[in-house]
C-alpha cells in the first residue's frame, strides 16, 4: 500500500523548474500536462538522499549498480521512487484545478510566525545565518515549505476531511480489522509443565497461601515474564496462540483463571484490563486514536488517488536515459528467455563490431545477467567487470568482485579495504546500530572488528612499499591513518596503544615523503610526545614494581 504522501515529500518536492533537466513528464488523456508539473531529475535525487539517509541509520547500504535479493541498487531505488513523486505532482496538479492554492497573505502570515520562533534568541539567528548565509535566504526556504505545508493541510482536507460523518463511515466498514488492531488486554500469567502444577498453585494462590506474583517468579517457566510477576504487558489480538487469546478475551478481569492449556504447557491467567472498540466514540477515547485517524487518511488517500488517476487518465512518461535502461533491464529479468534476448542485444551494443560507449549501468546490468544466465566463463564478462571498475564508483559488489580478479593490484586493493573500512566506520558512527551490533552478535561481532581492521592493516601495508605512484601511496596511507585511527578507540591497552602509535608515526612519516604538509608534521610531533609519555609511565611502572 502506498504511503500517505501529502505531506511527507512536501519538504523535498519545491523546487524551481527553471532550467530544469526533466526526467519524468505527466500526461493527461494521453497529451502533456504543463512542465510545471513533470518531474526533474534532480526532485528524484532529493527524494532519494533522504531514503537512502533513512535507510543508512538502519545499517543499510545500496549499491551503486547492483540489486541484492531484498535490497535494490541506487538506481533500482530511484525509480521505485518516481510513481509515489507522481502522486505528489497529481496532488498538486489536483490543488491546482480544484483552487486549493493558499494566498500570499496566510502564507506570509504563517512564515512570520515561524521565523519569530526560529529567531527567538541571538544564538539561534547565529546558526541560522551560519547555514544559509543570511535570515532573508532562511526565509525563502521557510516561506516555500510554509507554502507547501498550508497547500497539504487543504488537499488533505479535501480527500481526506476529519469530520465525524467521515471518521465513522470508515469505522463502520472497518470495524472487524480496526477492534483487532486496536483492542488490547492486559494480563499477566504463570505457565507450567503439568496440569496437576497449575492446579495446586491456583489453590495456594486462592487460599492467599502464595501471591500470584511470588509464585510466577518460583514456578513460571516463562523467564521473560517471569520476574514481572508474569506480567505480559499490553496485547493485541493476533500475538497469542488461539486458546491463550479465547482465554484472556473472555476471562473475568480481575480474576483468578485456568489453567488454560496451549502448545506451550499450562497458564493461570489473570486479566487486569480489556480495552473494547465497539463504536467511534471508544477509539475517539483510546490512546489510538491518532493511529486509527492515520489508518483512515491513508485509506481515504489511496481510494482518493486511484479514482483521480482512472477519472482523468493520468500518466507517466520517462523521459531520463538511465532510468529508461533500468526499466527496460528489470523487466527483461522476469524470465529466461527475456533475460536472453535481453543479454544477446546488450552485448551486441557492449562488445558488438558497432558498439559504443557504454554506461556504467549497461555494464552492471551484462555483469548480472552473465552470472544469472551461467556465462560467467565468456571473457566478456572479466571485461565488464574491469571497464565498470574503471568508469564506474569504486564501492560495493563491483569492488569485491574486482579484487576476486586483480587482488594484488594496488588500486583494486585500495578500493577493496576502503570499502571495509567504510563500512565499519559507518557503524561505529551511528551509536544505535553499534549497540545493536553489540546485542545481536556480542562475542562475534568483535572478533569481526579486530579481524576486519587486522585484514586492511596488513593488506594495504604490503602496498605501501610496491613501484606506485605518489598519488596512490598517499591515497592508501590515508586508509591505513582512518583504519589506524578506529584500533585506536578499540583497545586502551598501553601495548595496544604503543603499538598503533607507532605504525601510526610510520604512515605519517611516509606520508610526508609524498604529500607533505603541516598537518601531518603536527601530527608526527603529536605521536612522538605520545610515545614519550608512555615511555616515561612504563618506566615509572616498572620502579614501582
Amino acid at each position: 500500500m502506498k504511503k500517505f504522501l501529502l505531506i511527507l515529500l512536501a519538504a523535498f518536492l519545491s523546487l524551481t523548474l527553471i532550467g530544469a533537466e526533466y526526467a519524468v513528464r505527466i500526461t493527461k488523456g494521453g497529451e502533456a500536462v504543463s512542465s510545471e508539473f513533470w518531474i526533474t531529475r534532480e526532485e528524484i535525487e532529493q527524494a532519494f538522499s533522504a531514503t537512502v539517509a533513512n535507510a543508512a541509520s538502519q545499517g543499510i547500504t545500496l549499491d551503486p549498480y547492483f540489486d541484492s535479493y531484498y535490497i535494490p541498487s541506487e538506481l533500482g531505488l530511484k525509480t521505485m521512487i518516481i510513481p509515489y513523486i507522481v502522486d505528489q505532482k497529481l496532488i498538486d496538479y489536483y490543488a491546482w484545478e480544484s483552487n486549493l492554492i493558499p494566498s500570499e497573505e496566510e502564507i506570509d502570515a504563517e512564515t512570520d510566525s515561524m521565523m519569530e520562533m526560529y529567531t527567538s534568541s541571538p544564538d539561534m539567528v547565529e546558526q541560522i545565518e551560519s547555514l544559509y548565509g543570511s535570515m532573508e535566504a532562511f526565509r525563502s526556504e521557510m516561506r516555500n515549505y510554509v507554502s507547501d505545508a498550508l497547500k497539504a493541510a487543504l488537499v488533505q482536507e479535501s480527500v481526506a476531511p476529519l469530520n465525524d460523518d467521515a471518521l465513522g463511515a470508515y469505522f463502520g466498514e472497518f470495524k472487524t480489522e480496526i477492534k483487532n488492531q486496536f483492542e488490547t488486554i492486559r494480563a499477566r500469567h504463570i505457565l507450567v509443565t503439568e496440569e496437576a502444577t497449575a492446579s495446586e498453585l491456583m489453590n495456594r494462590i486462592e487460599s492467599g497461601e502464595i501471591t500470584f506474583a511470588e509464585a510466577a517468579l518460583q514456578f513460571s517457566i516463562d523467564s521473560s515474564s517471569a520476574a514481572n510477576g508474569g506480567e505480559l504487558g499490553s496485547i493485541i489480538r493476533g500475538q497469542t496462540v488461539p486458546e491463550f487469546e479465547e482465554a484472556i478475551l473472555t476471562a473475568p478481569i480481575g480474576e483468578l483463571y485456568g489453567p488454560v492449556q496451549s502448545e506451550f504447557g499450562y497458564h493461570l491467567i489473570i486479566v487486569e484490563e480489556r480495552t473494547e472498540i465497539n463504536s467511534l466514540e471508544d477509539v475517539v477515547n483510546s490512546p489510538s486514536y491518532n493511529d486509527f485517524v492515520s489508518g483512515y487518511q491513508n485509506d481515504a488517500y489511496n481510494r482518493w488517488i486511484e479514482s483521480y488517476i482512472e477519472e482523468n487518465d493520468f500518466d507517466y512518461e520517462i523521459l531520463d536515459n538511465e532510468f529508461l535502461f533500468y526499466n527496460e533491464y528489470a523487466e527483461a529479468r522476469a524470465t529466461e528467455e527475456s533475460a536472453n534476448e535481453f543479454f544477446v542485444e546488450l552485448a551486441a551494443n557492449i562488445f558488438g563490431e558497432e558498439s559504443s560507449k557504454a554506461s556504467a549501468m549497461e555494464y552492471a546490468a551484462f555483469i548480472e545477467l552473465s552470472e544469472m544466465l551461467g556465462y560467467t566463463d565468456s571473457p566478456d564478462y572479466e571485461a565488464a567487470i574491469r571497464n565498470l571498475f574503471e568508469t564506474g564508483e569504486k564501492r560495493g559488489v563491483i569492488v569485491q568482485k574486482m579484487y576476486e580478479l586483480d587482488g594484488e593490484d594496488p588500486e583494486v586493493a585500495a578500493a577493496y579495504y576502503n570499502t571495509l573500512l567504510g563500512e565499519l566506520e559507518s557503524t561505529f558512527m551511528n551509536q544505535d546500530l553499534l549497540q545493536q551490533q553489540l546485542s545481536s552478535y556480542g562475542q562475534s561481532f568483535v572478533d569481526y572488528v579486530f579481524n576486519t581492521i587486522g585484514e586492511i592493516e596488513s593488506g594495504l601495508e604490503s602496498m605501501v612499499n610496491k613501484e606506485i605512484s605518489g598519488e596512490l601511496k598517499a591515497d592508501i596511507l590515508y586508509i591505513l591513518i582512518r583504519n589506524n585511527s578506529l584500533s585506536l578507540e578499540l583497545d586502551y591497552s598501553p601495548e595496544w596503544i604503543e603499538e598503533k602509535l607507532n605504525k601510526r608515526l610510520s604512515y605519517f612519516e611516509n606520508l610526508m615523503e609524498v604529500d607533505p604538509s603541516e598537518e601531518a608534521q603536527a601530527e608526527i610531533d603529536s605521536i612522538l610526545s605520545e610515545l614519550e609519555q608512555l615511555a616515561a609511565e612504563k618506566e615509572t611502572q616498572n620502579a614501582t614494581d
